[in-house]
């Protein structure tokens, strides 16, 4: 679509106005959207982004702040740590905590990884379908943020790799199936003694 004002470059803003209750809509490009953007006095497009983080954060920010507010009582009945003690330390006091503090480890664990269950890593010389295994799973996850994020091209692309993936770990657990077992009965290819 090209810009409504010079009719030459392609329109990226989309502005509306509404003045004495009459709405006007018009695309613009980069350029004229400059030029209209000092007819409106007191609006800072360049930090649209920011303040709408800004806002998004102080939400996020109280609500946080209520869940810990009831978090507050939390004590391990074995060694009395509280959780405003782990809080400020980072570190439990005994393996009960864990118990003691499930529900306000678990919300912070998936505020800060997006996930409670630990994923890990691989180690490079590993053979197996492990890693594969690790990217399904990934995948799968940001398929159910861009299903829930309405971004249905997105969740296109990603349900066709995880279907590769898992077709390339069939392939994988297959041949640790099939081609061990062959050789040991001769049924391999050339023949358990070379011979073809």
């Amino acid at each position: 679509m090209m810009c409504e004002d010079c009719g030459i470059r392609p329109a990226k803003f989309h502005l509306t106005t509404i003045i004495n209750g009459d709405k006007v809509e018009r695309n613009l490009c980069p350029s004229c959207m400059a030029k209209h953007q000092k007819q409106l006095p007191g609006i800072d497009f360049s930090n649209l982004a920011g303040l709408l983080n800004s806002i998004l954060e102080g939400r996020d920010a109280d609500a946080q702040s209520r869940q810990e507010a009831e978090y507050e009582d939390c004590v391990c009945e074995q060694c009395g740590m509280t959780y405003p003690e782990f809080q400020k330390g980072g570190m439990l006091g005994c393996a009960n905590c864990y118990n003691a503090f499930r529900a306000p480890l678990t919300a912070l664990l998936q505020r800060v990884h997006g996930n409670t269950q630990h994923a890990g890593r691989v180690p490079g010389g590993v053979h197996s379908g492990v890693s594969i295994r690790m990217n399904i799973e990934r995948l799968k996850q940001k398929l159910q943020r861009a299903i829930a994020d309405e971004e249905y091209e997105q969740a296109a692309k990603l349900r066709d790799a995880i279907r590769a993936l898992n077709i390339q770990l069939e392939r994988r657990e297959g041949d640790i199936k099939v081609h061990p077992q062959a050789r040991l009965n001769g049924d391999g290819g050339e023949g358990a003694n070379g011979d073809v």
